[in-house]
């Protein structure tokens, strides 16, 4: 498939910050896999599994579209959504950890682990978010 011309509309949306977001898009969504696997909800196991596919091949889509340069700063966004998914479930940890303390229940290892990379993947795109501000100014 070529590449789109730069100076197509559609072209200054593949960036490679939306490669590293879609990326941890797909890990949450496969992180979520083994509880409808358990919970036997196959309707969501369907659902979950399908767009998984479809956010990782929207991903290697716009990475294919990238130019060089573009396609150089992807590596540097991947270790950062990763370091971000690590802090996400170190929080989830410790917070449930803390949980007996503050009067809560504590959760299931699963429900840790997905809650924690939902929160790195938040903290992700809010840090992003934030980057861009400042390039901007």
């Amino acid at each position: 498939m070529p590449k789109l011309n730069p100076d197509h509309p559609r072209a200054r949306n593949l960036t490679p910050q939306r490669v590293s977001v879609l990326a941890g898009l797909a890990i949450v969504m496969v992180a979520n896999i083994p509880r409808f696997l358990l919970s036997g909800d196959t309707t969501r196991l369907m659902l979950i599994s399908g767009f998984a596919v479809a956010v990782a091949a929207l991903g290697v889509y716009i990475y294919r579209q990238l130019s060089d340069v573009a396609q150089g700063e992807v590596p540097r966004l991947m270790r950062r959504v990763f370091v971000w998914l690590v802090v996400g479930l170190a929080a989830m940890a410790a917070f449930n950890f803390a949980a007996p303390m503050l009067d809560r229940p504590r959760e299931g290892v699963l429900e840790v682990l997905v809650d924690g990379l939902t929160l790195g993947l938040v903290a992700h795109v809010i840090s992003l978010w934030m980057h861009r501000g400042r390039k901007s100014d």
